[in-house]
């Protein structure tokens, strides 16, 4: 009957340990309970949405802590190089506003910390494919590549 109540302790600490863990304030999930669980889909689902209504903006200061929330560190510092000549978010130079309310997500396909999907943009005069990279930064999915494919002009005969 003893080692029985030790158990319990035990798991009982054990759990509570882990919950002081994961709510502590450095962790990803005490600043943003929702992210942990957004998914793959979700993470660029969202933040298409907001880019493309927000007519592909730049990151800059102002709008900084809206891509840290769904771009990598790593793809952020490439975006916001003087070189590029493209926006990478896209992975092109000419856009379509009306890719805006006309994209979907396809479901992601997960490998351990990376997932791939593909956006696919119908506008009135470009159809385009996006397939999109992830990976995990601190336990929450975000964008770390893009790679367009497919691009097609409809306005031309």
């Amino acid at each position: 009957m003893l080692m029985k109540k030790i158990d319990l302790s035990r798991s009982r600490l054990i759990q509570l340990l882990l919950i002081v863990v994961l709510c502590s304030p450095g962790s990803a999930l005490a600043k943003n309970p929702s992210l942990s669980r957004t998914s793959p889909e979700d993470t660029v689902r969202q933040f298409y949405a907001w880019f493309l209504k927000a007519g592909f903006p730049l990151p800059k200061r102002s709008n900084l802590p809206t891509f840290r929330k769904y771009i990598s560190q790593r793809f952020l510092k490439k975006a916001m190089d003087p070189e590029v000549d493209s926006v990478l978010f896209i992975d092109a130079q000419d856009d379509d506003s009306t890719w805006a309310n006309n994209f979907t997500v396809a479901p992601a396909t997960v490998q351990g910390q990376t997932a791939t999907t593909e956006v696919t943009l119908t506008g009135k005069t470009v159809h385009y494919k996006l397939v999109v990279t992830l990976r995990r930064e601190n336990g929450v999915w975000k964008i770390d590549g893009v790679k367009g494919k497919d691009w097609k002009d409809v306005t031309s005969g």
